[in-house]
Protein backbone atom coordinates (compact mmCIF):
# COMPACT_ATOMS: atom_id res chain seq x y z
CA UNK A 1 0.00 0.00 0.00
CA UNK A 2 1.40 3.40 -1.00
CA UNK A 3 0.17 6.95 -1.39
CA UNK A 4 0.54 7.02 -5.18
CA UNK A 5 -3.15 7.71 -5.69
CA UNK A 6 -3.56 9.82 -2.55
CA UNK A 7 -1.04 12.59 -3.06
CA UNK A 8 -1.71 14.52 -6.27
CA UNK A 9 -1.25 18.26 -6.33
CA UNK A 10 1.32 21.00 -6.51
CA UNK A 11 4.57 20.75 -4.68
CA UNK A 12 7.21 23.48 -4.86
CA UNK A 13 10.81 23.77 -3.73
CA UNK A 14 11.92 26.16 -1.01
CA UNK A 15 13.92 28.01 -3.66
CA UNK A 16 10.81 28.57 -5.79
CA UNK A 17 8.68 29.57 -2.81
CA UNK A 18 11.06 32.20 -1.48
CA UNK A 19 11.39 33.78 -4.94
CA UNK A 20 7.62 34.03 -5.38
CA UNK A 21 7.12 35.48 -1.92
CA UNK A 22 9.90 38.05 -2.24
CA UNK A 23 8.64 39.15 -5.68
CA UNK A 24 5.06 39.43 -4.43
CA UNK A 25 3.83 36.81 -6.91
CA UNK A 26 2.32 34.78 -4.07
CA UNK A 27 1.59 35.53 -0.46
CA UNK A 28 3.30 33.62 2.30
CA UNK A 29 -0.05 33.21 4.04
CA UNK A 30 -1.44 31.40 0.99
CA UNK A 31 1.56 29.07 0.83
CA UNK A 32 1.37 28.28 4.53
CA UNK A 33 -2.37 27.63 4.37
CA UNK A 34 -1.78 25.19 1.49
CA UNK A 35 0.88 23.40 3.54
CA UNK A 36 -1.51 22.99 6.46
CA UNK A 37 -4.13 21.62 4.07
CA UNK A 38 -1.65 18.99 2.86
CA UNK A 39 -0.74 18.05 6.44
CA UNK A 40 -4.39 17.66 7.40
CA UNK A 41 -5.05 15.57 4.32
CA UNK A 42 -2.04 13.27 4.28
CA UNK A 43 -0.73 13.05 7.83
CA UNK A 44 -3.44 10.74 9.19
CA UNK A 45 -2.09 8.04 6.83
CA UNK A 46 1.61 8.75 7.42
CA UNK A 47 1.93 9.84 11.05
CA UNK A 48 4.77 12.27 10.37
CA UNK A 49 3.51 15.39 12.17
CA UNK A 50 2.76 15.26 15.90
CA UNK A 51 1.87 18.90 16.62
CA UNK A 52 0.85 22.00 14.65
CA UNK A 53 0.33 25.64 15.61
CA UNK A 54 -1.72 27.09 12.76
CA UNK A 55 -2.54 30.34 14.53
CA UNK A 56 1.09 31.23 15.23
CA UNK A 57 2.22 30.15 11.76
CA UNK A 58 -0.44 32.16 9.95
CA UNK A 59 0.41 35.20 12.07
CA UNK A 60 4.07 34.86 11.04
CA UNK A 61 3.12 34.45 7.38
CA UNK A 62 0.87 37.53 7.41
CA UNK A 63 3.67 39.55 8.99
CA UNK A 64 5.96 38.53 6.10
CA UNK A 65 3.24 39.50 3.60
CA UNK A 66 2.97 42.91 5.26
CA UNK A 67 6.70 43.53 4.91
CA UNK A 68 6.71 42.45 1.26
CA UNK A 69 3.74 44.70 0.47
CA UNK A 70 5.52 47.65 2.10
CA UNK A 71 8.88 46.95 0.39
CA UNK A 72 10.48 46.20 3.74
CA UNK A 73 13.40 43.76 3.95
CA UNK A 74 12.80 40.03 4.22
CA UNK A 75 15.22 37.25 5.03
CA UNK A 76 16.48 34.48 2.70
CA UNK A 77 13.82 31.84 3.50
CA UNK A 78 10.83 34.19 3.44
CA UNK A 79 7.56 32.27 3.44
CA UNK A 80 9.06 28.77 3.28
CA UNK A 81 6.93 26.40 5.40
CA UNK A 82 8.91 23.98 7.54
CA UNK A 83 8.67 21.60 10.48
CA UNK A 84 10.98 20.90 13.42
CA UNK A 85 11.75 17.57 15.04
CA UNK A 86 10.28 16.69 18.45
CA UNK A 87 13.51 15.40 19.96
CA UNK A 88 15.59 17.86 22.00
CA UNK A 89 13.98 20.50 19.81
CA UNK A 90 12.73 23.54 21.68
CA UNK A 91 10.45 26.40 20.76
CA UNK A 92 8.88 28.20 23.73
CA UNK A 93 5.46 26.82 24.58
CA UNK A 94 5.65 23.90 22.14
CA UNK A 95 5.68 20.25 23.27
CA UNK A 96 8.94 18.51 24.06
CA UNK A 97 8.19 14.81 24.37
CA UNK A 98 11.75 13.56 23.62
CA UNK A 99 10.42 11.41 20.82
CA UNK A 100 6.98 10.36 22.00
CA UNK A 101 7.78 9.54 25.64
CA UNK A 102 4.36 9.22 27.33
CA UNK A 103 5.68 10.62 30.63
CA UNK A 104 6.59 13.83 28.77
CA UNK A 105 3.31 14.23 26.91
CA UNK A 106 2.47 17.45 28.80
CA UNK A 107 5.97 18.96 28.86
CA UNK A 108 6.58 22.17 26.93
CA UNK A 109 9.68 24.21 26.22
CA UNK A 110 10.11 27.07 28.72
CA UNK A 111 9.92 30.71 27.71
CA UNK A 112 13.13 31.86 26.06
CA UNK A 113 14.43 28.33 25.34
CA UNK A 114 15.08 27.69 21.64
CA UNK A 115 17.07 25.01 19.86
CA UNK A 116 19.10 25.90 16.80
CA UNK A 117 16.82 24.82 13.95
CA UNK A 118 13.62 26.66 14.95
CA UNK A 119 15.53 29.74 16.05
CA UNK A 120 17.43 30.08 12.78
CA UNK A 121 14.39 29.30 10.66
CA UNK A 122 12.35 32.02 12.36
CA UNK A 123 15.24 34.50 12.07
CA UNK A 124 15.44 33.73 8.35
CA UNK A 125 11.68 34.19 7.82
CA UNK A 126 10.80 30.55 7.26
CA UNK A 127 7.45 29.67 8.84
CA UNK A 128 7.39 26.90 11.46
CA UNK A 129 4.19 24.89 11.23
CA UNK A 130 4.77 22.31 13.94
CA UNK A 131 6.74 19.25 14.98
CA UNK A 132 7.58 15.84 13.58
CA UNK A 133 7.71 12.33 15.00
CA UNK A 134 10.86 10.58 16.23
CA UNK A 135 11.94 7.45 18.03
CA UNK A 136 12.13 7.88 21.81
CA UNK A 137 15.46 9.45 22.79
CA UNK A 138 16.42 8.91 19.13
CA UNK A 139 17.61 5.46 20.15
CA UNK A 140 16.68 3.58 16.98
CA UNK A 141 17.06 3.84 13.23
CA UNK A 142 13.28 3.52 12.85
CA UNK A 143 10.57 5.96 13.95
CA UNK A 144 7.99 4.52 16.31
CA UNK A 145 6.99 5.26 19.91
CA UNK A 146 4.27 4.58 22.45
CA UNK A 147 2.76 8.06 22.30
CA UNK A 148 2.40 8.71 18.57
CA UNK A 149 3.04 5.34 16.94
CA UNK A 150 5.07 4.71 13.78
CA UNK A 151 5.78 7.10 10.95
CA UNK A 152 4.86 5.25 7.77
CA UNK A 153 6.86 5.33 4.59
CA UNK A 154 5.13 7.28 1.79
CA UNK A 155 6.39 4.67 -0.69
CA UNK A 156 4.78 1.81 1.24
CA UNK A 157 2.59 2.55 4.23
CA UNK A 158 3.24 -0.88 5.69
CA UNK A 159 6.90 0.05 6.10
CA UNK A 160 8.74 2.49 8.32
CA UNK A 161 10.20 5.82 7.26
CA UNK A 162 13.47 5.30 9.15
CA UNK A 163 14.69 7.20 12.15
CA UNK A 164 15.10 8.90 14.24
CA UNK A 165 14.11 11.90 12.07
CA UNK A 166 11.49 9.79 10.31
CA UNK A 167 8.70 12.29 10.74
CA UNK A 168 10.70 15.05 9.07
CA UNK A 169 11.79 12.85 6.18
CA UNK A 170 8.32 11.44 5.56
CA UNK A 171 6.74 14.91 5.70
CA UNK A 172 9.17 16.13 3.04
CA UNK A 173 8.79 13.01 0.89
CA UNK A 174 5.02 13.33 1.01
CA UNK A 175 5.14 17.00 0.01
CA UNK A 176 3.77 18.45 3.24
CA UNK A 177 6.73 20.87 3.40
CA UNK A 178 9.78 21.34 1.14
CA UNK A 179 12.31 21.13 3.99
CA UNK A 180 12.30 19.99 7.60
CA UNK A 181 14.69 19.98 10.53
CA UNK A 182 16.49 16.84 11.62
CA UNK A 183 19.15 15.79 14.10
CA UNK A 184 21.70 13.02 13.98
CA UNK A 185 23.64 11.07 16.62
CA UNK A 186 24.11 7.89 14.60
CA UNK A 187 22.53 8.59 11.24
CA UNK A 188 19.17 10.07 12.17
CA UNK A 189 19.25 12.62 9.35
CA UNK A 190 20.53 10.22 6.73
CA UNK A 191 18.79 6.93 7.58
CA UNK A 192 15.22 8.23 7.06
CA UNK A 193 16.29 10.27 4.05
CA UNK A 194 17.63 7.08 2.46
CA UNK A 195 14.39 5.21 3.14
CA UNK A 196 12.12 8.02 1.85
CA UNK A 197 14.00 9.07 -1.31
CA UNK A 198 14.95 12.46 0.11
CA UNK A 199 18.25 14.31 0.47
CA UNK A 200 19.71 14.50 3.97
CA UNK A 201 22.81 16.47 4.90
CA UNK A 202 24.93 16.00 8.03
CA UNK A 203 27.50 18.82 8.37
CA UNK A 204 31.01 18.76 9.76
CA UNK A 205 31.07 18.81 13.54
CA UNK A 206 30.94 22.45 14.63
CA UNK A 207 29.47 23.94 11.44
CA UNK A 208 26.10 24.09 13.17
CA UNK A 209 26.77 24.93 16.82
CA UNK A 210 25.25 22.92 19.64
CA UNK A 211 25.15 24.44 23.11
CA UNK A 212 23.22 22.16 25.48
CA UNK A 213 23.34 23.00 29.17
CA UNK A 214 23.95 22.25 31.98
CA UNK A 215 26.33 19.66 30.50
CA UNK A 216 28.01 20.19 27.13
CA UNK A 217 30.80 17.62 27.44
CA UNK A 218 29.69 14.01 27.21
CA UNK A 219 30.77 10.49 26.25
CA UNK A 220 28.44 10.32 23.27
CA UNK A 221 29.30 10.71 19.59
CA UNK A 222 29.10 13.96 17.64
CA UNK A 223 25.52 15.27 17.55
CA UNK A 224 24.47 17.12 14.42
CA UNK A 225 21.57 19.25 13.20
CA UNK A 226 20.82 19.45 9.50
CA UNK A 227 18.10 19.54 6.85
CA UNK A 228 16.07 16.95 5.01
CA UNK A 229 14.90 18.20 1.61
CA UNK A 230 13.79 17.01 -1.79
CA UNK A 231 16.54 18.91 -3.60
CA UNK A 232 20.20 19.60 -2.93
CA UNK A 233 19.65 23.32 -3.53
CA UNK A 234 16.98 23.53 -0.83
CA UNK A 235 19.26 21.79 1.66
CA UNK A 236 22.08 24.21 0.85
CA UNK A 237 19.79 27.21 1.44
CA UNK A 238 18.77 25.81 4.83
CA UNK A 239 22.38 25.02 5.76
CA UNK A 240 23.38 28.62 5.13
CA UNK A 241 20.67 29.70 7.54
CA UNK A 242 21.50 27.02 10.09
CA UNK A 243 25.28 27.24 10.28
CA UNK A 244 27.26 29.78 12.26
CA UNK A 245 29.86 30.34 14.94
CA UNK A 246 29.04 30.19 18.64
CA UNK A 247 31.79 30.35 21.29
CA UNK A 248 29.56 28.39 23.67
CA UNK A 249 30.29 25.31 21.53
CA UNK A 250 33.98 24.29 21.71
CA UNK A 251 33.70 22.53 18.33
CA UNK A 252 32.22 25.59 16.60
CA UNK A 253 34.32 27.34 13.98
CA UNK A 254 33.87 30.48 11.82
CA UNK A 255 32.01 29.68 8.62
CA UNK A 256 31.11 31.44 5.41
CA UNK A 257 28.08 30.76 3.23
CA UNK A 258 28.18 27.68 1.06
CA UNK A 259 28.10 29.27 -2.44
CA UNK A 260 25.33 28.42 -4.87
CA UNK A 261 27.89 27.67 -7.57
CA UNK A 262 28.60 24.41 -5.72
CA UNK A 263 25.40 23.22 -7.38
CA UNK A 264 27.06 23.39 -10.82
CA UNK A 265 30.70 22.83 -9.90
CA UNK A 266 30.75 19.16 -10.82
CA UNK A 267 33.20 16.48 -9.70
CA UNK A 268 35.41 15.98 -12.73
CA UNK A 269 38.87 14.88 -11.56
CA UNK A 270 37.78 14.14 -7.99
CA UNK A 271 39.10 10.91 -6.49
CA UNK A 272 36.36 8.80 -4.92
CA UNK A 273 36.78 5.68 -2.78
CA UNK A 274 33.98 3.11 -3.06
CA UNK A 275 33.18 0.79 -0.16
CA UNK A 276 30.10 -1.38 -0.54
CA UNK A 277 30.27 -2.63 3.06
CA UNK A 278 32.09 0.09 5.06
CA UNK A 279 34.47 -2.32 6.69
CA UNK A 280 32.24 -5.31 7.33
CA UNK A 281 28.55 -4.35 7.41
CA UNK A 282 26.35 -7.08 5.90
CA UNK A 283 24.61 -5.63 2.83
CA UNK A 284 21.48 -6.65 0.95
CA UNK A 285 22.82 -7.76 -2.48
CA UNK A 286 20.15 -5.69 -4.27
CA UNK A 287 21.31 -2.57 -2.45
CA UNK A 288 24.92 -3.39 -3.29
CA UNK A 289 23.96 -3.45 -6.99
CA UNK A 290 22.34 -0.02 -6.75
CA UNK A 291 25.45 1.40 -5.07
CA UNK A 292 27.73 -0.06 -7.75
CA UNK A 293 25.57 1.56 -10.45
CA UNK A 294 25.76 4.86 -8.58
CA UNK A 295 29.56 4.57 -8.56
CA UNK A 296 29.42 4.19 -12.34
CA UNK A 297 27.46 7.44 -12.48
CA UNK A 298 30.31 9.13 -10.59
CA UNK A 299 32.75 7.81 -13.17
CA UNK A 300 30.53 9.08 -15.99
CA UNK A 301 30.72 12.51 -14.35
CA UNK A 302 34.52 12.47 -14.60
CA UNK A 303 35.42 11.25 -11.12
CA UNK A 304 38.08 8.61 -10.57
CA UNK A 305 36.45 5.83 -8.56
CA UNK A 306 38.44 3.06 -6.87
CA UNK A 307 37.22 0.21 -4.67
CA UNK A 308 38.71 0.57 -1.17
CA UNK A 309 38.88 -1.42 2.05
CA UNK A 310 38.33 -0.02 5.53
CA UNK A 311 39.95 -1.46 8.63
CA UNK A 312 39.00 -0.05 12.01
CA UNK A 313 40.72 -2.75 14.06
CA UNK A 314 37.35 -3.84 15.45
CA UNK A 315 34.43 -5.76 14.01
CA UNK A 316 31.17 -4.28 12.83
CA UNK A 317 29.41 -5.87 15.83
CA UNK A 318 31.92 -4.42 18.31
CA UNK A 319 31.53 -0.92 16.86
CA UNK A 320 27.75 -1.16 16.91
CA UNK A 321 27.73 -2.13 20.58
CA UNK A 322 30.14 0.71 21.31
CA UNK A 323 27.70 3.17 19.69
CA UNK A 324 24.84 1.78 21.81
CA UNK A 325 26.87 2.19 25.02
CA UNK A 326 27.93 5.67 23.99
CA UNK A 327 24.38 6.88 23.38
CA UNK A 328 23.18 5.16 26.53
CA UNK A 329 25.34 7.45 28.66
CA UNK A 330 23.46 10.42 27.20
CA UNK A 331 20.06 8.82 27.82
CA UNK A 332 21.05 8.05 31.39
CA UNK A 333 21.78 11.74 31.95
CA UNK A 334 18.29 12.59 30.65
CA UNK A 335 16.63 10.03 32.89
CA UNK A 336 18.43 11.52 35.87
CA UNK A 337 17.02 14.91 34.87
CA UNK A 338 13.51 13.46 35.17
CA UNK A 339 14.36 12.31 38.68
CA UNK A 340 15.57 15.80 39.62
CA UNK A 341 12.22 17.15 38.44
CA UNK A 342 10.38 14.71 40.69
CA UNK A 343 9.25 12.53 37.76
CA UNK A 344 11.37 9.37 38.01
CA UNK A 345 10.81 6.95 35.14
CA UNK A 346 10.54 3.23 35.71
CA UNK A 347 10.86 0.32 33.27
CA UNK A 348 7.18 0.53 32.30
CA UNK A 349 7.59 4.16 31.27
CA UNK A 350 10.39 3.46 28.79
CA UNK A 351 10.90 1.42 25.64
CA UNK A 352 12.42 -1.90 26.66
CA UNK A 353 15.59 -1.16 24.68
CA UNK A 354 16.09 2.19 26.42
CA UNK A 355 15.67 0.61 29.84
CA UNK A 356 18.07 -2.22 29.01
CA UNK A 357 20.84 0.00 27.66
CA UNK A 358 20.62 2.68 30.35
CA UNK A 359 20.99 -0.07 32.92
CA UNK A 360 24.13 -1.19 31.06
CA UNK A 361 25.39 2.40 31.14
CA UNK A 362 25.10 2.42 34.93
CA UNK A 363 27.39 -0.60 35.05
CA UNK A 364 30.17 0.87 32.92
CA UNK A 365 33.56 1.25 34.58
CA UNK A 366 36.27 3.76 33.77
CA UNK A 367 38.09 0.90 32.06
CA UNK A 368 35.01 0.30 29.86
CA UNK A 369 34.87 3.99 28.96
CA UNK A 370 38.56 4.08 28.08
CA UNK A 371 38.22 0.97 25.90
CA UNK A 372 35.36 2.57 24.01
CA UNK A 373 37.48 5.69 23.45
CA UNK A 374 40.18 3.43 21.95
CA UNK A 375 37.59 1.92 19.61
CA UNK A 376 36.37 5.36 18.55
CA UNK A 377 39.97 6.36 17.83
CA UNK A 378 40.24 3.26 15.68
CA UNK A 379 37.27 4.45 13.61
CA UNK A 380 38.82 7.88 13.13
CA UNK A 381 42.19 6.46 12.14
CA UNK A 382 40.61 3.91 9.82
CA UNK A 383 38.61 6.58 8.03
CA UNK A 384 41.66 8.84 7.75
CA UNK A 385 43.76 6.06 6.25
CA UNK A 386 41.00 5.08 3.80
CA UNK A 387 40.43 8.67 2.64
CA UNK A 388 44.09 9.69 2.52
CA UNK A 389 44.20 9.58 -1.29
CA UNK A 390 40.55 10.42 -1.91
CA UNK A 391 38.33 13.50 -1.83
CA UNK A 392 35.20 11.50 -1.04
CA UNK A 393 34.12 8.08 0.15
CA UNK A 394 30.85 6.54 -1.06
CA UNK A 395 28.79 3.49 -0.15
CA UNK A 396 25.34 2.45 1.07
CA UNK A 397 23.63 4.78 3.53
CA UNK A 398 21.83 1.81 5.07
CA UNK A 399 22.32 -1.82 4.22
CA UNK A 400 18.74 -3.05 3.87
CA UNK A 401 15.32 -1.96 2.65
CA UNK A 402 12.73 -0.18 4.85
CA UNK A 403 11.51 -2.30 7.76
CA UNK A 404 7.90 -3.35 8.29
CA UNK A 405 6.01 -1.48 11.01
CA UNK A 406 5.11 -3.41 14.16
CA UNK A 407 2.29 -1.10 15.08
CA UNK A 408 2.86 -1.24 18.84
CA UNK A 409 5.60 1.33 19.36
CA UNK A 410 8.43 -1.18 19.01
CA UNK A 411 9.39 -1.04 15.33
CA UNK A 412 13.11 -1.43 14.71
CA UNK A 413 15.28 -2.01 11.69
CA UNK A 414 16.19 -5.45 10.32
CA UNK A 415 17.73 -8.05 12.62
CA UNK A 416 19.19 -10.07 9.74
CA UNK A 417 20.84 -8.67 6.61
CA UNK A 418 22.00 -10.98 3.84
CA UNK A 419 21.75 -13.92 6.22
CA UNK A 420 23.86 -12.28 8.93
CA UNK A 421 22.46 -11.22 12.31
CA UNK A 422 22.75 -7.50 13.06
CA UNK A 423 21.61 -5.33 15.94
CA UNK A 424 18.15 -4.11 14.88
CA UNK A 425 18.58 -0.69 16.50
CA UNK A 426 21.55 0.55 14.47
CA UNK A 427 23.64 -2.39 13.22
CA UNK A 428 22.53 -1.89 9.62
CA UNK A 429 23.53 1.80 9.50
CA UNK A 430 27.13 2.68 8.48
CA UNK A 431 26.07 6.28 9.05
CA UNK A 432 27.24 6.18 12.67
CA UNK A 433 30.87 6.11 11.52
CA UNK A 434 30.87 9.87 10.85
CA UNK A 435 29.28 10.50 14.24
CA UNK A 436 32.55 9.19 15.65
CA UNK A 437 34.79 11.26 13.34
CA UNK A 438 33.10 14.64 12.75
CA UNK A 439 33.36 14.43 8.95
CA UNK A 440 30.49 15.74 6.78
CA UNK A 441 28.25 13.42 4.81
CA UNK A 442 25.02 13.31 2.85
CA UNK A 443 22.65 10.72 1.49
CA UNK A 444 21.28 11.06 -2.03
CA UNK A 445 18.53 8.94 -3.59
CA UNK A 446 20.41 6.36 -5.64
CA UNK A 447 17.59 4.27 -7.10
CA UNK A 448 14.80 1.87 -6.28
CA UNK A 449 14.52 -1.80 -5.35
CA UNK A 450 10.99 -3.21 -5.65
CA UNK A 451 9.57 0.31 -5.46
CA UNK A 452 11.51 1.16 -2.29
CA UNK A 453 14.21 3.86 -2.09
CA UNK A 454 17.94 3.21 -1.70
CA UNK A 455 20.34 5.90 -0.49
CA UNK A 456 23.97 6.54 -1.42
CA UNK A 457 26.16 7.86 1.41
CA UNK A 458 28.73 10.49 0.38
CA UNK A 459 31.40 11.26 3.00
CA UNK A 460 33.78 14.22 2.70
CA UNK A 461 36.76 15.44 4.64
CA UNK A 462 36.16 17.49 7.75
CA UNK A 463 35.30 21.13 7.04
CA UNK A 464 35.06 20.44 3.27
CA UNK A 465 31.28 20.30 3.30
CA UNK A 466 31.24 22.02 -0.08
CA UNK A 467 32.73 18.93 -1.74
CA UNK A 468 29.81 16.85 -0.47
CA UNK A 469 27.32 19.37 -1.80
CA UNK A 470 29.08 19.55 -5.18
CA UNK A 471 29.04 15.75 -5.52
CA UNK A 472 25.42 15.50 -4.39
CA UNK A 473 24.29 18.16 -6.86
CA UNK A 474 26.24 16.56 -9.71
CA UNK A 475 24.65 13.20 -8.95
CA UNK A 476 21.21 14.82 -8.80
CA UNK A 477 21.69 16.32 -12.27
CA UNK A 478 22.99 13.07 -13.73
CA UNK A 479 20.51 10.76 -12.02
CA UNK A 480 17.51 12.88 -11.00
CA UNK A 481 15.14 11.45 -8.44
CA UNK A 482 12.24 13.89 -8.62
CA UNK A 483 10.20 11.65 -10.92
CA UNK A 484 10.00 9.02 -8.19
CA UNK A 485 7.66 11.36 -6.34
CA UNK A 486 4.99 10.15 -8.71
CA UNK A 487 2.35 12.06 -6.78
CA UNK A 488 4.17 15.36 -7.49
CA UNK A 489 2.82 17.44 -10.34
Amino acid sequence: MSLDSVLPGRWDTASEIRKRVKSGDQQASEIVAEAFDRIERFNPEIGAVTFTDREQAMESAREIDYRVSHSAPTQPLAGVPTLMKDLYGFRPGWPTTIGGLPAARDDVAPEGVWSRYPKQMVQNDAVLLGQTNSSTFGFCGATDNKLFGPTRNPFDLNRNSGGSSGGSAAAVAAGMVPVAGASDAGGSIRIPAAWTNTFGFQPSAGRVPSTPRPSLFHLGPHLYEGPVARTVEDALLVMNALQGYDPHDPYSFPVTDLPLDLLTKGISGMRVGLSTDFGGFPVNPLIRQVIERAAQTFENLGAIVDPISLDFGFSHEELTLMWLRSISTLMLFDLEAFELRGKPLGPNDLPETVHYWTERAKEMTLQDVNHDRVMRTGVLDGMLVASRNYDLLIGPTVTDLPATNNGDGTTTGPSVVDGVEVNPLIGWCPTYLTNFTGAPSATVPAGMVDGLPVGLLIIGKKYLDGDVFAASAAFERAQPWGHFYNYMS
